[in-house]
């Protein structure tokens, strides 16, 4: 006995089905595509409406359209990825239905890489590394979150060329969190000051734009330029250092071939006097043999004195390169903020701290600077909820007590959705 046809009802038509979706309707234009509202469209009307659909974040419509034989596109992802919810669910979607996507095509591919750096999606990115996809948009890595950062060192080698893995380093160092990523750098071994083909390496680049880019006037573009200004001079004293640490060990490798040298000579000038002295006692008499071994004994004696004293000059020099080195480099450490108490935290200035966490009455893991003293710009919104805000007023040498509270997402299951205190000592600020 076979089934009866069933007639799509009259309303499921492609202009009603765009005016549900332009009132939100969800279950309206779930119950019109299941009725065949895409059907006899053409490709590009069908994307459009398709584009529009992905508008209305519900998995139940994504899900009707990837059982559909067309593929899906990042055409269909034209969302605003500022607002919130839009990143969430283009995060999800990009999770749940990865393998709708059209990896075929290096281009498409490369806006998908795009797409799930700017929404924080670790899976997309994994995945088109790993196939050695999107090569062209790796240097967006250095703008995403860590963990989509940390991937930089899955890139297989020779992969991306050298102006892109400058570029890369650029992006990380105009981030907010660019000194989390200078010490993943660091603890990688990896070469930040790598140059491109125009002998430039990031922090190079970072000072041109600092130079030449029209910050907006008002307190988001002061913040940006302090903040770049900040990571500028931090790389550059890095690479004084690096460069010192270098010169240092060509001295090193100077003095020990100098010495090497010296070496040599000397024992080829007792080489000789030992052949010298072995054809005359050959031809001299028994009684004179005793006279010349003993004369032989003191010349030897003579040159190595003076290898001796070579060497110890020698040494001497490599001593005293040393300490010139590290009073340069002591110098150099000096702290450069205020500890002058009369100075009250304002917002926008730039100040040395050092805190400790606590939920309840327990420290908690990583929420201590342990005495080191770390710099926050104040406003940059680095730290959470209003932890910033609250030091504002205080002067140096105060101990203020910040109460935040960690959001439900922050990552760490003891700290999600905790309510935390800080006790924060202002330790100076830079003038």
């Amino acid at each position: 006995m076979s089934k009866k046809s069933q007639t799509p009802p009259a309303d499921a038509t492609p202009e009603n089905l765009e005016k549900a979706i332009d009132k939100y309707q969800r279950p309206e234009v779930v119950r019109m595509l299941k009725a065949g509202a895409l059907s006899g469209l053409d490709a590009e009307k069908r994307a459009e409406i398709c584009r529009r659909l992905v508008g209305l974040r519900s998995m139940e419509i994504m899900d009707f359209l990837s059982r559909q034989k067309e593929p899906f596109t990042v055409d269909m992802l034209q969302l605003d990825f500022d607002v919130f919810q839009n990143r969430d669910f283009v995060r999800e979607l990009l999770t749940k239905y990865s393998k709708k996507f059209d990896l075929s095509d290096e281009k498409e591919c490369e806006a998908i890489f795009a797409v799930a750096c700017t929404v924080d999606n670790e899976k997309a990115v994994k995945q088109l590394i790993r196939l050695k996809k999107a090569v062209a948009s790796y240097p967006m890595i250095g703008s995403a979150s860590m963990p989509i950062f940390e991937q930089i060192t899955a890139i297989p080698d020779g992969l991306m060329h050298d102006d892109d893995r400058v570029r890369l380093y650029l992006q990380a160092f105009l981030s907010a969190d660019w000194e989390l990523k200078l010490v993943f750098l660091q603890d990688a071994k990896i070469d930040y000051f790598l140059k491109n083909t125009d002998g430039k390496n990031a922090a190079d680049l970072l000072e041109e734009r600092i130079r030449t880019f029209k910050y907006d006037n008002g307190k988001k573009g002061r913040l940006m330029k302090l903040q770049e200004e900040q990571a500028l001079k931090m790389l550059r004293k890095m690479e004084s250092e690096r460069e010192q640490s270098s010169d240092k060990k060509k001295l090193s490798l100077k003095i020990k071939i100098l010495i090497l040298c010296i070496c040599v000579a000397a024992a080829a000038v007792i080489g000789a006097g030992i052949g010298y002295y072995q054809a005359h006692n050959s031809a001299s008499a028994e009684t004179t043999e005793d006279v010349s071994a003993e004369e032989e004994a003191e010349e030897s004696t003579e040159d190595e004195t003076e290898d001796t004293v070579d060497e110890t000059d020698a040494d001497e020099a490599v001593e005293d390169s040393e300490t010139d080195t590290v009073e340069e480099t002591d110098e150099e450490k000096t702290v450069s903020y205020s500890t002058d108490t009369s100075l009250v935290v304002a917002d926008g200035d730039t100040v040395n701290i050092d805190y400790t966490g606590y939920i309840g009455d327990v420290a908690f893991d990583g929420g201590s600077t342990d005495g080191v003293g770390t710099d926050l710009i104040i406003g940059s919104g680095s730290y959470i909820d209003d932890f910033e805000e609250q030091l504002i007023g205080a002067n140096v040498g105060d101990i203020v007590t910040v109460t935040v509270t960690f959001p439900e997402d922050y990552g760490v299951d003891d700290l999600n959705g905790q309510e935390a205190v800080f006790e924060v000592t202002i330790n100076g600020i830079y003038e």
